[in-house]
């Protein structure tokens, strides 16, 4: 049984817009941050229907608007596609690389259409332009810092498989004998060609579902981890970081420490001068603090004016000299509060792990006593672990 392209081309252009419609409703309610490729997304799909609707009136409507302005329809419906997903990724692609493509196609089909009428000219200088695009897209999703998800892997692939059918459909139609008496026989390569148009929309945009899926829930587990404020861990993600810390420095035999930095008089800040420009001193700080610490070290916010920071592979004076860094880091920051110049101090208090009793709510409670013996003997200080009184 053969394939009726007469058919496939309906197909298409239902199963296409039904993806529209069907992406419209889906992704109505996601994040803003998401709204600018997920329009694009959905102008390209509603558009290939009509490119097909077009190009199936072929002989029933003029060929300027069977062939010519439906291949062009078609083509803007694939740069649209392809402007979502840079757009998706950040990285934005110029005008010139996005429709530059959509022109070509539309001269190509002019030029083989009236002025040098051929299907296969069409054929052989149309293919690969779509092709262009389709890998375009594919590139997009597969290449670039990895890890990839599976979601750009999926949809990275269904348009790299794509581009691959119209290249070979390239090469058949330029290398063979004879050429089609009509885009409407169902030769083995034009039912490949129309299997691509038939089922495209439906698995790119399935990826792209999945892409705005895995994209909502890396913000929801970034919102979970992330103190909004300051852009560092907040507790429960600096408590398993330190989990996993602890667990390789037990394999490797080796120590850790975690230090607990407190704001001297925060509160008067807070009273003096408004939350607004506690919070403004609180992400500067954050700065302060973040800049004296190496990449493997852990920072974030327990809450309040209180950090903490797991330092792995640290012996006591190690620890000691990085706090006290902290410190001095705090101490010669300039703060800007409501136009005046302000200095501010911490107070730090640290603790090392110790075998049989090495977890993070142990480890910060001993850090949490170094703490308050600072701020018992005066302020802007750093107390270890052998400096703590007899509780």
């Amino acid at each position: 049984m053969s394939l009726d392209i007469h058919s496939a081309v309906t197909l298409s252009a239902v199963l296409a817009l039904l993806m529209g419609i069907s992406l419209r409703y889906v992704l109505r309610d996601y994040p803003a941050t998401l709204w600018p490729s997920i329009r694009l997304w959905i102008f390209g799909t509603f558009l290939q229907p009509l490119g097909w609707v077009l190009y199936g009136l072929r002989g029933e409507v003029p060929d300027l608007v069977a062939i010519v302005l439906s291949n062009a329809v078609l083509s803007l419906a694939f740069a649209k596609l392809f402007q979502a997903l840079r757009s998706f990724v950040s990285r934005p692609a110029s005008a010139i690389l996005v429709y530059a493509p959509v022109v070509v196609v539309g001269l190509a089909e002019i030029v083989f259409t009236y002025v040098f009428p051929s299907i296969r000219m069409r054929v052989v200088s149309v293919s690969p332009l779509i092709a262009f695009q389709f890998a375009a897209c594919a590139a997009t999703m597969l290449l670039g810092s990895p890890p990839r998800r599976r979601s750009y892997v999926l949809t990275g692939v269904s348009f790299a498989l794509s581009a691959c059918v119209l290249l070979l459909r390239t090469l058949y139609e330029g290398l063979r004998s004879g050429t089609l008496p009509s885009p409407f026989i169902a030769s083995p390569m034009q039912i490949a060609v129309f299997a691509v148009g038939t089922f495209l929309p439906a698995i790119s945009t399935f990826g792209f579902v999945l892409l705005c899926n895995d994209r909502l829930n890396l913000e929801l587990v970034r919102q979970a981890t992330i103190d909004p404020l300051t852009g560092i861990s907040n507790r429960r993600a600096l408590g398993e970081e330190c989990g996993r810390v602890i667990a390789t420095a037990r394999r490797r035999g080796h120590r850790l420490a975690v230090l607990l930095v407190d704001v001297d008089h925060f509160k008067v800040i807070n009273d003096d001068y408004g939350h607004d420009s506690g919070d403004s001193v609180l992400q500067k700080l954050v700065g302060a603090l973040r800049s004296e610490l190496r990449p493997e070290d852990s920072f974030g916010r327990l809450g309040g004016d209180e950090f903490a920071v797991v330092l792995p592979g640290v012996n006591e004076t190690a620890a000691r000299v990085v706090a006290e860094r902290l410190r001095q880091a705090v101490e010669r920051t300039e703060f800007v509060i409501q136009g005046s110049a302000a200095r501010l101090h911490v107070s730090i208090g640290f603790a090392l792990s110790v075998p049989g009793d090495d977890d993070f709510d142990a480890l910060l409670h001993r850090a949490d006593l170094a703490m308050y013996a600072a701020k018992r003997a005066g302020r802007n200080l750093v107390v270890g672990p052998l400096e703590q009184p007899a509780q």
